[in-house]
C-alpha cells in the first residue's frame, strides 16, 4: 500500500496496486499498465484519474471515497488489442459531501468484443453527495460486440445523480458535414475519434501536453493499423 501526498501527477511506475490518497492531497494519476486496483480517499482528498487500456485482458478498479468532502474523477479508454477485454470500474462513496465523476469510452473495431461493468454504490447513512456515470461506446466498424452494464447501487436519499449508457456508430452519415468541407473519409474519421480522445484526456493535456498528445497518436496509430 502506498500513500499519494504531493500534488502532482503520478506514472504507472509510480504505482502499486492499492493506493491511499492522503488527507487534502490533490494527485492526478495517469495508469496505462493495470497496475492500480483499489484507490481510499481521505477527508478532502481529490483525484483525477486517467486509465488507458489496450491488451485483451481483465482489469478491476476499485474507488472508495472513505473521507468527507473527496472528489474522484475517473476518465478511462478501452480498445482491446486482442478479441476481448473485460473490465470492473467501481465508484463507492462512503462519506457525505462526496463526489464522483466516471467517464469511460470504449472504441469497439470488427471481431473485438468489449465487456464492461462501470458500478457506483452509495453506502447507507451519508449525505450531500453527488455523482455522474457515463459510457460511450463507439462502433469502429460492423462486427465489434460490447457488452455494458452501468450499475446503480444506491443507500441513501440525499444525492444529485445521473448516469447515461450511449452506443454510436462511425457511420458515412455522421461523417457527412466533414466530408462535405472537403475532408476525406479517413481524415474525418480521425478528427471524430480525436473528439473522444479529449474527452477522457483532455484535463491531462494542461499539465503535461507532451503526454497527451503521446497517448492520442498511440490510440490512433492503432486503430489506423487495424
Amino acid at each position: 500500500m502506498k500513500i499519494l501526498s504531493e500534488n502532482r501527477l503520478y506514472m504507472s511506475d509510480e504505482l502499486e496496486q492499492e493506493i491511499h490518497i492522503a488527507d487534502g492531497a490533490k494527485v492526478l494519476v495517469y495508469d496505462e499498465k493495470n497496475i492500480l486496483e483499489k484507490v481510499t480517499f481521505w477527508n478532502w482528498a481529490s483525484l483525477k484519474y486517467f486509465g488507458y487500456f489496450e491488451t485483451a485482458d481483465k482489469f478491476e478498479k476499485h474507488f472508495l471515497i472513505n473521507g468527507q468532502d473527496a472528489k474522484c474523477e475517473i476518465f478511462s479508454l478501452l480498445s482491446s488489442a486482442g478479441e476481448k477485454i473485460t473490465a470492473k470500474i467501481n465508484g463507492e462513496l462512503a462519506a457525505s459531501w462526496a463526489y464522483l465523476n466516471m467517464h469511460i469510452v470504449s472504441f469497439v473495431s470488427d471481431g473485438w468484443l468489449i465487456d464492461l461493468d462501470g458500478i457506483v454504490h452509495i453506502t447507507e447513512g451519508i449525505e450531500k453527495v453527488e455523482w455522474y456515470l457515463v459510457e460511450e461506446n463507439i462502433f469502429l466498424g460492423a462486427t465489434g460486440k460490447v457488452r455494458g452494464l452501468p450499475t446503480l447501487l444506491v443507500h441513501s436519499n440525499d444525492v444529485k445523480a445521473s448516469h447515461a449508457c450511449n452506443m454510436e456508430r462511425i457511420s458515412d452519415d455522421k461523417l457527412f458535414y466533414l466530408r462535405s468541407r472537403g475532408l476525406p473519409r479517413e481524415d474525418a474519421t480521425v478528427l471524430m475519434l480525436e473528439s473522444y480522445i479529449a474527452k477522457i484526456f483532455g484535463d491531462l493535456e494542461w499539465v503535461h501536453a507532451e503526454l497527451f498528445e503521446s497517448t492520442k497518436e498511440r490510440i490512433l496509430e492503432r486503430i489506423k493499423s487495424k
